[in-house]
């Protein structure tokens, strides 16, 4: 056995101090085989962690990070047969995470700021209606029409956000499909299922009249890097009348291109 004034070892305080984990945490992880101390005293219960012990105490706490329970990651480390279930559920937390870049973008968006960035349209199935309207006013008008249509299915989404998709590459012509997040089981002739896809964006705070001069700039920055768009522009409503009311220079919204991937950008 190794002897416990091994400097290579460190002592139980140690590795609190150094990893900021408590001693309880420790005994836990011990308790339920996810830790082994590479030498413990059973005379007296001292315990001795080596540096594969301390990494392996940053592993389990970066998943414990990440939203997984104990339970969790003993299944990532040893049950080879419900990964599935640990797959789904880390790419649900990957889809959290990716929300939570999102909106902080988002926050940060400033008047007349048009930085582009890399982003991830989801997979959706959404209710759509296309419409050609005059003007901004109307495209409200539609987009609210088909809200309410979409609510009456009992299917729309609490989660997703509704967006429309400009139908010409003509900025000045306004043929839209307004698009509502729905359930997957909606199975109305107003289905439409969106792949997930990489996307390039700017997030646009202002009236809904400068969108088109976010999509002026979307555009010439594509074709600028030689950039291939995999679908049309869509603009998503992140931050709207709901919650900022008439306050329309506070309106933020998400301009974006589908790209077949991120080259060049």
């Amino acid at each position: 056995m190794m002897k416990k004034h091994d400097n290579s070892l460190f002592q139980i305080g140690e590795v609190t101090k150094i990893l900021g984990v408590t001693r309880k945490a420790l005994l836990v992880y011990e308790n339920m085989g996810l830790l082994t101390p590479a030498v413990k005293d059973e005379t007296n219960g001292f315990r001795y962690y080596s540096a594969d012990n301390m990494t392996q105490i940053r592993s389990i706490r970066s998943l414990q990070a990440l939203g997984l329970s104990l339970k969790e990651v003993a299944e990532y480390y040893y049950d080879t047969e419900n990964m599935d279930k640990l797959l789904d559920k880390l790419y649900e937390l990957r889809k959290m995470l990716d929300r939570n870049i999102q909106m902080l973008q988002v926050r940060s968006a400033k008047q007349g700021d048009f930085t582009v960035h890399k982003t991830v349209l989801p997979r959706q199935v959404c209710f759509c209606r296309e419409y050609r309207c005059k003007d901004v006013a109307e495209a409200a008008i539609k987009l609210r029409d088909t809200y309410i249509a979409a609510a009456r299915t009992g299917k729309m989404s609490m989660v997703a956000r509704m967006f429309t998709v400009r139908m010409t590459d003509d900025l000045g012509i306004l043929d839209l499909m307004c698009c509502i997040p729905v359930d997957e089981s909606f199975d109305g002739v107003e289905r439409m299922e969106f792949d997930e896809t990489h996307a390039l964006c700017i997030y646009y705070r202002g009236p809904y009249e400068g969108t088109a001069e976010a999509m002026r700039v979307l555009m010439e920055h594509v074709s600028k890097n030689g950039i291939k768009p995999a679908g049309r522009l869509r603009s998503v409503y992140l931050e709207g009348p709901p919650n900022r009311g008439d306050n329309s220079a506070d309106y933020i919204t998400q301009i974006a291109v589908p790209i077949k991937k991120f080259e060049k950008v």
